[in-house]
C-alpha cells in the first residue's frame, strides 16, 4: 500500500460498524468519512468526497447494499474505487462478488481481518494478457478492463502471448481459441505442460460446440466463455467477463467460497474438467477416483458436497452412497451422482439412497454448476430452519419455509392441543441478588434442561417469557400423557439444577387441554409471531400462577383423558381471572407406569444395534 492519504466512506447505516471500523483503520492511511443512504443527497456526497474505498453494507434504510455496488460500478467517476461488501452472513459473499465488489468483510471482524482485505486492494495494478487477432473484439474488451483498474497487455496471437508470458509477470490470460500461428487451444496447452505455469487461462471464443469446450478445459483452461455478435459482446459478454475474471482471482488468492466438495470419478478427462469448472466458481475441491480412495478422504476431511459417478471399480458410487447413508457422522451429507443409467428402475434406485441429484451423462460444465448450486442453496435452507428453530416454535419455521402463502392473508387453524406453562417462582427476587451476567447464564442453563425433558417428550415449544416455558402438545389422549410425565421430569431435574447453580429456586406448572387457534398475529408491516391463542392458552397460564411451589396443577379437561393413568389431589374450584365459570382443577400426586412409559421412548428412538448388510461387508473388504 502506497503512502498516499487515501479517502474512504463508510456506507453501513451503521453507527456501530462505522465506529468499528474508524477504531481500527489507520488514520495516517485514509481519511473517513461515513454517510447515511437515508439521506436525500447521499449519492452526491460519495462523488464529491471522491473516495478510493468504500465499504458498503448489505442491509442499508434506503437502498440494497448489492444494487448500490451495481450503482457506483455504473458511475464513470467511481469505478476505480475499491469496494468492500460488509455483511455478517457468508452466503452472500458469491453475490457480492457477482456485483463486482472488490473484497467481502464479515463482521464481526479484527484489526488484522480488516488489513488483510484491505491490503491487496491497494497494491500493484493486477496484469491482464488479451490474446485475440481481431482488432475488433479487442477494441470492445480493452476498455472495460482499464476501466477495472487492470493493467492490460495486449498480444495478436498465441506466439506473440507466449513472448509476453516468458518475459514478465502476468495475472491472468484472456485468449480467443481460434488464432493463427498457434491457437488459444495450443496455447494453453504448452503454458500448463513446457510452461508449467499455473496462470488463469480464461478462454474467450465464438466456438460454442461441446467439442470445442471440452477441448479447452482438457488443455488446461480455467474457463470458457461464448462470445458472439458486437452488440451482445458489450451488453452481456462484457460485464459477465468482468464478473469472472473477479471469481478467478479470489480462487487463486484462496478467497473464494467457503464450501469444500469431493469429487469422486475414475475418468481422468471427467475428473479434470469437473474440478476446473468448480474451482472456476471458487469452489474447494478434492477429487478421488474410486470409492475406495472416496471413503478415506471424506473421513480425513470436512466436506459440504460430494459428486460420486456411479460405475467406478472396487467399490462403485452407489456403494459409496450407502456407506455414506449409514453412517452417523456423515448421514446427512449432501450427494449429487453422475450416471449414464436413466431408467426408471436405476433412477428409484438412486432416489432411495437419499441422494439430493443425479445427473445424466453426458452433462455440460453449466448443467452440473447449476445442481450444485441448487443442492447447496436447499442445504444452506435447511441450515437455516435448524437455526431458525433455536429462536422460533416449529410450526413456525415449517410455516415460513413453505414461503408459498400471501403474507397479506394471516393462517387461522382450529388444533387441539395439551397446553403446559411453567415458570419460576419469584425470579424477581432472584435477579435482584445477581449480577445481569449470571441472571441470563442461570436462566439459559435452566431453559436448557427443561426444553431436554420437554423435547424427550414430544413437546413443541411455542415461545420464552420471561423466566417461563410456553409448550403444547399434539395427540390428545396420549399428548395429555406426555405432558404430565414431561412436567414431573421437569420437576425431577430441579435438584441437580439447584446444585450446579447454587441458587435455590422453586417452579410451578400449570397444565389444560382444549382447542386453541394456531395463527400468525401481528403486524404485516413489521413483526408477526406464530403462536397458540384463545381462551383455552389463557386457562393453561392462570392455572401455572396458580400451582404450588414445585407442583403440578392440571385442569379437568386434561384429568378427564388420563384419569386412568394418574392419581390426583382435587382442588376447590378455581376462579380464573377473565374466564366466567369456576374450574376445577386437581394437583398431580403420582403418575402411573411412568418408568415403563420413559423406557418405551428411549427404545423407538435408539438405532437399530449391530445392523450389518451387504454394503457393509463390501466395505470391510478393504478396509
Amino acid at each position: 500500500m502506497d503512502n498516499k492519504i487515501k479517502n474512504a466512506v463508510l456506507l453501513t447505516d451503521s453507527s456501530t460498524i462505522d465506529g468499528l471500523i474508524s477504531s481500527l483503520l489507520d488514520t495516517d492511511k485514509f481519511k473517513i468519512k461515513a454517510i447515511h443512504s437515508n439521506e436525500t443527497d447521499y449519492f452526491q456526497q460519495i462523488l464529491k468526497y471522491k473516495p478510493d474505498l468504500i465499504f458498503i453494507r448489505a442491509m442499508l434504510s434506503k437502498i440494497d447494499g448489492l444494487a448500490l455496488c451495481d450503482q457506483i460500478r455504473a458511475h464513470p467517476d467511481l469505478k476505480k474505487a475499491r469496494l468492500v461488501f460488509i455483511s455478517s452472513n457468508t452466503i452472500n459473499r458469491e453475490q457480492a462478488i457477482d456485483h463486482r465488489a472488490n473484497k467481502f468483510l464479515k463482521v464481526p471482524f479484527s484489526k488484522q481481518e480488516l488489513e488483510q482485505v484491505l491490503s491487496p486492494l491497494f497494491e500493484e495494478k493486477t496484469r491482464l494478457l488479451l490474446v485475440d487477432d481481431s482488432k475488433t473484439s479487442r477494441k470492445l474488451i480493452l476498455p472495460a478492463l482499464v476501466q477495472e483498474g487492470y493493467d492490460v497487455i495486449e498480444a495478436t496471437n498465441g506466439e506473440e502471448a507466449l513472448q509476453i508470458i516468458r518475459s514478465q509477470k502476468i495475472d491472468l490470460i484472456i485468449s480467443d481459441v481460434e488464432m493463427p500461428l498457434i491457437d488459444g487451444i495450443t496455447l494453453c496447452r504448452i503454458i500448463r505442460q513446457q510452461e508449467n505455469l499455473t496462470t488463469p487461462v480464461l478462454l474467450l471464443s465464438s466456438q460454442q460446440t461441446d467439442q470445442a469446450i471440452i477441448s479447452g478445459f482438457n488443455a488446461g483452461a480455467d474457463d470458457y466463455i461464448i462470445k458472439s455478435d458486437h452488440s451482445t459482446t458489450r451488453k452481456v459478454v462484457v460485464p459477465e467477463l468482468l464478473s469472472r475474471i473477479e471469481r478467478l482471482m479470489h480462487s487463486r488468492q484462496s478467497l473464494g467460497r467457503p464450501e469444500r466438495i469431493l469429487v469422486v470419478e475414475d475418468s481422468a478427462t471427467m475428473l479434470h474438467q469437473m474440478k476446473n469448472s468448480l474451482q472456476i466458481q471458487g469452489f474447494q475441491v478434492d477429487v478421488a477416483t474410486d470409492g475406495l480412495s472416496g471413503w478415506e478422504k471424506l473421513t480425513n476431511q470436512s466436506y459440504d458436497l460430494i459428486i460420486t459417478d456411479y460405475d467406478m471399480p472396487y467399490v462403485d458410487g452407489l456403494e459409496l452412497c450407502a456407506r455414506i447413508r449409514q453412517s452417523s457422522q456423515f448421514c446427512h451429507l449432501p450427494i449429487i451422482i453422475e450416471t449414464s443409467k436413466d431408467s426408471r428402475a436405476d433412477q428409484v434406485k438412486i432416489r432411495s439412497m437419499g441422494i439430493q441429484a443425479f445427473i445424466t451423462k453426458p452433462f455440460s460444465p453449466d448443467r452440473m454448476i447449476a445442481e450444485v448450486e441448487r443442492v447447496l442453496a436447499e442445504t444452506r435452507l435447511k441450515q437455516h430452519q435448524n437455526e431458525m428453530s433455536h429462536y422460533l416454535s416449529d410450526p413456525a419455521v415449517s410455516h415460513i419455509a413453505m414461503g408459498n402463502r400471501n403474507i397479506s392473508k394471516p393462517i387461522a387453524e382450529d388444533k387441539f392441543r395439551t397446553l403446559l406453562f411453567s415458570d419460576i417462582v419469584q425470579f424477581t427476587r432472584i435477579s435482584e441478588q445477581f449480577s445481569s451476567r449470571k441472571v441470563v447464564d442461570f436462566l439459559n442453563l435452566y431453559f436448557d434442561r427443561m426444553v431436554e425433558e420437554l423435547m424427550f417428550f414430544d413437546a413443541t415449544i411455542d415461545k420464552f417469557l420471561g423466566d417461563g416455558i410456553f409448550s403444547s402438545f399434539g395427540l390428545q389422549e396420549e399428548g395429555a400423557y406426555r405432558a404430565v410425565c414431561a412436567a414431573a421430569a421437569m420437576l425431577k431435574a430441579l435438584p441437580e439444577l439447584r446444585k450446579t447453580t447454587g441458587i435455590d429456586f422453586h417452579m410451578r406448572i400449570g397444565i389444560h387441554s382444549g382447542h386453541v387457534i394456531l395463527g400468525d398475529i401481528g403486524s404485516q408491516h413489521s413483526r408477526r409471531d406464530f403462536t397458540l391463542i384463545g381462551d383455552n392458552v389463557n386457562i393453561a397460564n392462570r392455572l401455572e400462577h396458580l400451582a404450588k411451589h414445585d407442583a403440578i396443577l392440571i385442569s379437568h379437561a386434561t384429568y378427564n383423558m388420563i384419569k386412568d393413568k394418574i392419581t390426583v389431589i382435587p382442588t376447590p374450584p378455581l376462579k380464573l381471572k377473565g374466564i366466567k365459570e369456576p374450574i376445577q382443577a386437581y394437583l398431580v400426586k403420582s403418575i402411573k407406569s411412568y418408568n415403563s412409559f420413559i423406557k418405551t421412548i428411549e427404545e423407538k428412538s435408539s438405532p437399530e444395534k449391530n445392523f450389518k448388510n451387504s454394503i457393509e461387508a463390501a466395505f470391510d473388504r478393504f478396509f
